[in-house]
Parts: C-alpha cells; structure tokens; sequence
C-alpha cells in the first residue's frame, strides 16, 4: 500500500503541536495560535519569564530538505520572534526540529534569494522574480559555506531560547 497522504493543515498542526510539547517538557509556557495569528504560531514564555513568539514552518517526509518562506519573511526581524523549521520524518521516522532567530533567517533567505537570482536558470536564462523563499536544512549553493555548521547549532535548540533574559 503506498504512503498515506495527509493534508497540509494537518501536517502544520502536527508542527505546531509538536513544538508546544517540546517546549512544555522544557517548562516553557506555551499557547498555540491555531491559525489565528498571521506572522506566528505559538505564543511562548521561556523559564526566565521572557515573551517570544515562534513562527513553525513543517514538512512531512523525511526527504524534505527545505522550507518555504515569502519574501515579507525579509523584514520580519524581532529579537522575540523566532522560525521553528520541523521536519516530522514520516511515515517512520521521528522529527527533527531547527530553532533560528528571525534576523539570522532574514539575512539568510534575503542573500540566499539574491545569490539565485543572480545565478543562470537550466537554460542559461535569468531567473524570474517570486516572491517564496527557502530555508534549506543542508549544504546548497546558495547559502553560505558554513551552513551546515550553523544548522547543527540550531538543530534542537531549545537553550537558545531557555537563556534569554
């Protein structure tokens, strides 16, 4: 029997809740926006009583090796906002999760984006302007050469968000 396929809104609950539990078992204080908000999709207290709020982008296979963004994601730099980036490894596998700082994905995605654009398409022609951007969780030519290293320093994460006072 093939793989099952999920709906999308399904996959971005799974995300959702599946950081809120990760971050509950760390004594964080968690809300879950539920699609309500359109920047963020948890509300978080971390232990030392600090506000943040956590954008999750999700993917289902375990093959996944972006996420997709918009290019408002550009601007959108807060010191209290950071991208849960959760790949949930399915149909068998268990999840992997990145915690990135909103500033650090912005520049990413923002030189990432720039760097294509800049770059021949397959047959040699300009790459035409769109509005979606990527996080890629592994080495790609468009991202800078030690991306990999610094994906292993948000890969889990959760002290990164425990330490801030």
């Amino acid at each position: 029997m093939g793989e099952k396929k999920i709906s999308k809104n399904n996959v971005s609950i799974s995300g959702e809740f599946y950081i809120a539990h990760v971050l509950a078992k760390h004594d964080f204080r968690v809300s879950v926006g539920l699609g309500r908000t359109e920047d963020f999709d948890l509300f978080v207290k971390n232990p030392n009583g600090i506000n943040l709020v956590v954008s999750v982008k999700t993917r289902y296979s375990n093959k996944a090796k972006d996420f997709i963004l918009n290019k408002k994601n550009e601007t959108l730099i807060e010191e209290n906002l950071f991208y849960a980036f959760v790949r949930l490894n399915m149909p068998d596998g268990n999840p992997e999760f990145w915690i990135i700082p909103s500033m650090v994905v912005a520049s990413i995605i923002k030189n990432s984006y720039r760097i294509w654009k800049d770059t021949p398409g397959k047959d040699g022609k300009p790459h035409g302007d769109t509005k979606m951007r990527t996080i890629e969780v592994r080495a790609s030519r468009f991202f800078p050469k030690d991306w990999v290293k610094q994906l292993e320093s948000f890969k889990s994460n959760i002290d990164s968000l425990k330490e801030l006072k």
